[in-house]
């Protein structure tokens, strides 16, 4: 009986050292990983206006910003909303045509930045499809609360995308997202690009 209760109590030990270690193990890994994506930010290059990004799926250069009191489309802006226009060239670096660009461009001074609105320059309408190795002027417009706050200039992040022959899921060919690959801080004028006004 006595032996019986002290291999108990070395069990009990032994499983509390276990799940000690694996506590540890666990803290250990997430620490190592924050710091991984740590300084994987602060290696995401700064790029010039108008340079070309290589984001995967997509080639962008980001050109200029400004506040707009008319949408591309010719529409007032939202009764209570102001506009951010942002100009800037797209190519779809893809096989295919396709329409998913929302999560390209990514505002990371704005406080809760809604997804963009992207219009097709020449011919001023919603941006449907793109077409593979067709690069389009497009501009995207940003439509935030009249009295959120609006910085001097945009800092912005292009949000990259990798192919892969085969996903872990499906074991099928897609594109997957791979965080930033460039930042582009662009000056915030007040003018009437975007087919806006002051």
């Amino acid at each position: 009986m006595v032996a019986n209760t002290e291999t108990q109590s070395r069990r009990g030990r032994l499983r509390k050292l276990i799940a000690g270690a694996g506590g540890l193990v666990a803290a250990g890994l997430s620490l190592g990983y924050s710091m991984y994506e740590r300084r994987e930010s602060e290696l995401v290059p700064v790029v010039e206006a108008r340079e070309t990004i290589d984001a995967g799926r997509w080639q962008v250069a980001l050109e200029s910003a400004s506040i707009i009191a008319l949408m591309p489309n010719g529409l007032k802006v939202t009764l209570g909303k102001r506009a951010i226009a942002l100009e800037m060239r797209l190519e779809n670096a893809s096989a295919e045509s396709s329409n998913i660009y929302g999560d390209l461009i990514k505002v990371d001074n704005i406080k809760d930045a809604p997804r963009p609105t992207f219009f097709l320059d020449r011919d001023r309408d919603l941006l449907g499809d793109l077409q593979p190795v067709m690069p389009e002027t497009i501009t995207a417009v940003w439509e935030l609360p009249a009295d959120a706050p609006v910085p001097s200039s945009l800092d912005l992040s292009v949000q990259g995308e990798a192919f892969r022959p085969r996903d872990n899921l499906y074991a099928a060919p897609g594109w997957f997202p791979k965080g930033p690959v460039a930042k582009v801080v662009l000056p915030l004028s007040v003018g009437a690009s975007a087919g806006g006004a002051p």
